[in-house]
């Protein structure tokens, strides 16, 4: 293990030291926004249910999202269009930062969302891989699902608060076909980005076809560094992404189908995560010069700069897998078998944290008052699953049933690196290596009973078992021992078991409009701490969801409405915590309890007019007071707020739709998105500041386009058209470091070039 530890940090040294030393649903959607119900009077179908159904007769909360809805808008990262998704909050650029309907704690914990890429989880089931979130590009994607409240049942572990779906298109061997597109974007006070994209479809024979997808996108910069030891003063935050995804469809007989897909991503970027920033520019006037200071915000100042080291991030996905369907004449036999790896190297500046490592009483002798410290982290996650489920449907119900099996290898390895006052590399003084491993077994049913032609009752149920381990190999030298402990090798393991459930009457009052109730759990494993001087494991934590809901067309091809209100209890919460080391925990900390009302419209007033809106009220704050552990415990008392959760949010999109002549169409619209204040993470009775609150913003989005015998097609964009300054995100590790910020991106022009074929 130590030899393994080593190589991880050497690794990371190789990129810190090597860097520092260079200087909605288908095509029936509306074009610019997302659809919970059907758009302009088509029916949309999802797989929300892990079956085709029509999105008007799932008794879920979903949203739909359709491939053209981004690449029309430019939006390519989740950060892009999370606030256009009722009860969607983002809070960071990994997986565990991502929650619905209020249900998180902090970023630091194992996920309360799960995501999927067609029916296979991406990423860890806990947080020992912290993942971060990819960028599944336009380009492979048909559509993306988010389904809010638990989804235990069918999807398993840590989707206490829902899940989001990427469903990828899929090979067909009906027609040769393809499709071309190239952007470019200027920001305000920014540089330029482009991007390009391209898919082709190829079927071969009646039983075989192929597909494959491509994209590099450079994104547009527009941060400037103000520290004097960074590479680049101007326009700092360099993301560049690219990609490529091939499938295979083999169809040998007519009840026997395979798809086979591979899919591979890679991403260099430079200070493209949280900033730290200092000197009033944005945020918290003085916390890097008075770590007590409160935390402030000027979202008024134009000037978009941060003061750090610069942070490098090279990432890599890689996602491989067999899906097989063979139909028995009254019920379907689908097995599917994934495996996926994310890896994932970040440098960032910690000098304001560890800094004292250069002083009394860590002394390094010459080492001078005015140095740096870097911190590389090295996360990674390898995962193989395999689910088999057999399905049918007849007059009197739909059922499934199936088992699930999933191991993975995931870990998070740090390094702190000294640097002297002239920016020269002095010493490692702690490394770190954290292997982890998590093993699933899992059955589960679900049954849809036709109580009448109109009334059906659902119940479902899963049962699961996890085993796990998790290490650390700590190599500290003497000067850095007191703080962070002497070296050693600690080996720890856990192990659980659920049974969660759902239980849902649904009513059609017409062929369209339902209304529905839902009673579902949802669980998350609990786990062992590496961190052990506050509290050596943590347990799981559970959710019972109660829903009532609405969906249906009002008007046949007018209005139609896709509505809920819901109450999540949640308990035994696991919850962030920063120890005196600066090293996190996770810890068990009782009760809490998120309820809401989310409603989404669709409008068509006249031919070729789409208005689309939704709007989530969340309440979610703590049943408990969050229990005293001891140094690093996070306080909170009955009734405090849940982090990163608006109580409102809202999105109102509206988009026409002109025939000009037999050969070209022209498109516009706009949308208008808002989201209201939301509290910062809990803090630790360890922390210099309490918490503070991320102020609300509102943007406004305008498009264009042509289309050219539905063969040609240009569209024109201005994203944040007032030019709003806003914080997406901001944390400051509960109140002991100096807080870090995601800026909203500035006002943006752009234009994309498509050709189908």
């Amino acid at each position: 293990m130590k030899r393994f530890g080593r190589s991880v940090s050497i690794s990371i040294a190789a990129l810190a030291m090597g860097l520092s030393q260079q200087a909605f649903a288908d095509e029936a959607a509306a074009p610019g926004g997302d659809s919970s119900a059907s758009s302009g009077g088509e029916d949309i179908v999802v797989t929300a249910q892990k079956r085709q159904e029509r999105l008007l007769d799932v008794p879920v909360a979903i949203t739909a999202i359709s491939s053209e809805a981004l690449t029309s808008q430019n939006l390519n990262r989740l950060s892009d269009y999370f606030d256009r998704v009722p009860g969607l909050q983002f809070s960071g650029q990994r997986i565990s930062a991502l929650s619905l309907r209020g249900i998180t704690t902090g970023g630091a914990t194992g996920p309360t969302l799960a995501m999927l890429v067609d029916d296979v989880q991406f990423g860890s089931s806990t947080g020992g891989g912290a993942t971060p979130i990819p960028d599944f590009d336009a380009s492979q994607i048909s559509r993306i699902e988010v389904l809010r409240g638990p989804q235990g049942t069918l999807y398993g572990a840590s989707s206490l608060g829902g899940l989001i779906k990427y469903v990828l298109k899929e090979p067909s061997t009906q027609e040769f076909s393809g499709h071309l597109e190239v952007g470019g974007t200027h920001l305000t006070k920014g540089d330029e980005g482009w991007v390009t994209r391209g898919s082709v479809n190829v079927p071969i024979s009646n039983f075989l076809a192929v597909s494959a997808s491509g994209f590099y996108r450079d994104d547009a910069a527009w941060l400037d560094n103000v520290n004097p030891a960074a590479l680049k003063a101007k326009d700092t935050n360099s993301r560049k992404v690219w990609g490529v995804r091939g499938a295979a469809l083999v169809q040998p007989t007519d009840n026997l189908k395979f798809v086979f897909s591979g899919l591979y991503q890679k991403q260099k970027a430079i200070n493209s995560d949280l900033a730290v920033t200092s000197g009033g520019v944005q945020i918290c006037a003085a916390c890097y010069a008075d770590s007590s200071a409160p935390v402030t915000f000027d979202q008024r100042n134009p000037d978009l700069s941060i003061n750090a080291l610069d942070s490098f991030n090279n990432a890599k996905f890689q996602l491989y897998s067999a899906r097989g369907e063979l139909d028995l004449g009254g019920a379907t036999l689908t097995s599917i078998t994934a495996w996926s790896r994310a890896d994932n190297i970040l440098t960032n500046d910690v000098s304001s944290v560890f800094l004292r490592l250069f002083k009394l009483p860590f002394s390094y002798g010459t080492a001078a008052d005015g140095g740096s410290v870097t911190i590389g982290n090295a996360d990674y996650t390898h995962k193989f699953s395999q689910e088999l489920r057999l399905s049918g449907e007849n007059k009197l119900f739909d059922w499934i049933v199936g088992g699930f099996y999933t191991i993975e290898h995931a870990g998070v390895d740090q390094s702190l690196y000294l640097y002297d006052s002239t920016g020269a590399y002095y010493d490692t003084p702690y490394v770190a290596a954290g292997p982890s491993s998590y093993r699933e077994y899992a059955a589960f049913g679900d049954l849809t009973f036709h109580v009448t032609d109109k009334f059906d009752v659902q119940v479902g149920g899963r049962y699961a078992k996890n085993k796990q381990q998790s290490a650390i190999d700590l190599t500290t030298t003497d000067q850095a021992s007191p703080l962070f402990g002497e070296s050693a090798i600690q080996v720890v393991n856990s192990k659980d078991d659920v049974f969660t459930w759902l239980v849902s009457p649904s009513y059609h009052i017409s062929p369209n409009m339902m209304v529905y109730a839902r009673a579902a759990s949802g669980y998350r494993p609990g786990g062992p701490n590496l961190e052990s001087s506050v509290v050596a494991s943590y347990g799981p934590d559970r959710v019972i969801n109660y829903e009532v809901g609405f969906k249906g067309n009002i008007v046949p091809g007018l209005l139609s409405i896709d509505t809920a209100l819901f109450q999540i209890d949640w308990k035994d919460i696991q919850l962030q915590g920063t120890a005196a080391s600066q090293q996190t925990f996770i810890a068990n900390g009782g009760k809490a309890r998120s309820r809401g009302w989310e409603f989404a419209a669709t409008l068509t007033p006249w031919k070729g007019m789409t208005v689309t809106g939704n709007f989530a009220l969340t309440d979610a704050e703590l049943r408990e007071a969050l229990p005293d552990l001891g140094d690093g415990s996070l306080t909170g008392a009955k009734g405090d707020n849940l982090p990163f959760t608006a109580k409102f949010t809202t999105s109102i999109s509206a988009d026409q739709r002109l025939v000009v002549n037999d050969h070209l169409d022209a498109t516009f619209g706009a949308t208008l998105t808002h989201v209201g204040d939301r509290p910062s993470a809990f803090s630790s009775n360890l922390a210099n500041r309490g918490r503070f609150d991320i102020p609300a913003y509102t943007t406004f989005d305008l498009r264009a386009g042509v289309e050219y015998d539905k063969t040609w097609n240009v569209s024109l964009y201005i994203r944040n058209f007032f030019d709003t300054r806003a914080i997406t995100v901001a944390d400051d590790r509960n109140g002991t470091s100096v807080p870090t910020a995601l800026y909203l991106m500035p006002r943006s022009f752009g234009i994309t070039l498509g050709r189908d074929f």
